[in-house]
Parts: C-alpha cells; sequence; structure tokens
C-alpha cells in the first residue's frame, strides 16, 4: 500500500492500515503540524513523538533524521493533493467547462488542510536554510503533467494552438496561482468567496484562451 492511499485512510480513522505504517503515517501528520507551528529550526522531535503517540526510537527508525522527515512531510502534502485531481479530455465538453472544473479542484487542494501553510512555512525557512529547502520549494510549483497531457489531446483536436503542452499549462497555473494562491501565501490577503473565486478563474481562461485557442 503506498504512502498516498494509506495516509488517506489514517487521516479518515480507517483501521485496515498495518501498525507500523500507522505509526509512520503518524510521525508524517505530527511532523506536517510542527513544521507548520515552529519552522524546520524550531521543530522538535519530542513534540512529534508526543503528538504521533510513538517513541523516539520508532521515529528514527521510519526517519532517519530531521531532514528525512521534513522531506516526507512536503512529499506527502503535494502527492495526496496530486491523487486528488483528475482530468480527462473530453472531445464532447467544451474546453473552457472542463479547465474551469480543474482549476476549481486544484483550487481547493491548495487551499486545504496543510497545503497552504505548509508551502508559507517552506518558503520562510527558505530564507533562512536556502541550501536545505531550496530543492524541495520547486515542489510547489512543478508540473502538472495531468494538464500537459490534457492540452496534448486538445491540440490532437484542434481546439488549442499546437504549441508546447507544458508551457500552456505552466502558462495557466501561473495566472491562477498569481492570483488565488501567491497573494495569500506571500501578503496573507483573503482568499475571495467561492463566487470571487468563479469569476476570477473565468477572467483567466478568457485571456488565456483568448491567446491559445485554435
Amino acid at each position: 500500500m503506498g504512502d498516498i492511499l494509506a495516509l488517506s485512510l489514517y487521516r479518515h480513522g480507517k483501521q485496515t492500515v498495518k501498525l507500523s505504517v500507522r505509526k509512520r503515517l503518524a510521525l508524517i501528520a505530527a511532523a506536517q503540524q510542527e513544521f507548520i507551528e515552529h519552522g524546520y529550526a524550531g521543530a522538535n522531535m519530542d513534540r512529534v513523538c508526543e503528538r504521533a503517540a510513538t517513541s523516539k526510537r520508532t521515529l528514527y527508525r521510519h526517519f532517519a533524521s530531521k531532514e528525512v522527515l521534513f522531506v516526507a512531510s512536503i512529499q506527502a502534502v503535494l502527492a495526496e493533493q496530486q491523487a486528488k485531481l483528475q482530468i480527462r479530455y473530453e472531445p464532447s465538453v467544451a474546453i473552457e467547462s472542463q479547465l474551469k472544473a480543474y482549476l476549481l479542484a486544484k483550487l481547493e487542494t491548495i487551499h486545504e488542510d496543510f497545503g497552504l501553510p505548509l508551502a508559507r512555512m517552506v518558503i520562510s525557512e527558505f530564507i533562512r536554510s536556502p541550501a536545505l529547502v531550496g530543492r524541495y520549494l520547486e515542489k510547489f510549483d512543478h508540473h502538472d503533467e495531468q494538464l500537459d497531457a490534457w492540452f496534448a489531446h486538445a491540440i490532437a483536436d484542434g481546439k488549442v494552438k499546437a504549441l508546447a503542452p507544458t508551457v500552456m499549462s505552466s502558462m495557466l497555473l501561473c495566472l491562477l496561482k498569481g492570483h488565488l494562491m501567491w497573494p495569500q501565501l506571500i501578503t496573507n490577503q483573503a482568499l475571495p468567496d467561492s463566487l470571487g473565486q468563479e469569476r476570477i478563474i473565468d477572467d483567466i481562461l478568457d485571456v488565456f484562451l483568448n491567446g491559445y485557442r485554435a
């Protein structure tokens, strides 16, 4: 069983996860909260063990160091978010509707659970420890392979211009994050309500498709 499915079961209180896996996932969940509240430098492994109701010996059996646990915490959030997102090209459905549904779902994953708080912590730690955090910060802005594939199909169907799918997906996500992630992440700007989010995404798609529609 992969960490992502196991973590989902663990968060929902399912008892089908093996004890050793439950302990590992409890440590990841506890570490996420600890890193968010105290940052990397201030995170205390004794508190992590207390939150996870396990021993330090168990912690270091699963994670060789604080850095390894830090990386696992970030990767678990990102992978869990990605597992919730699905987009499959549908030739009979308007491309605006398909992209809007996906962007709304992606926005929800960014702002739910640990997503934004953990990203804020990583960025703040980058200022103090760029060597430690730099190689993981890019994970928050990595390519969306599902969206890349969607654009490849849309190109083949003649709905968007025959340009690089990775460029198009990157451009679209930059527009989304520039309006509905980075202002909240950097300046603590309030996220608009659901109607406001939809209006902004509609405007983003109008601008985007004005340039990329075939």
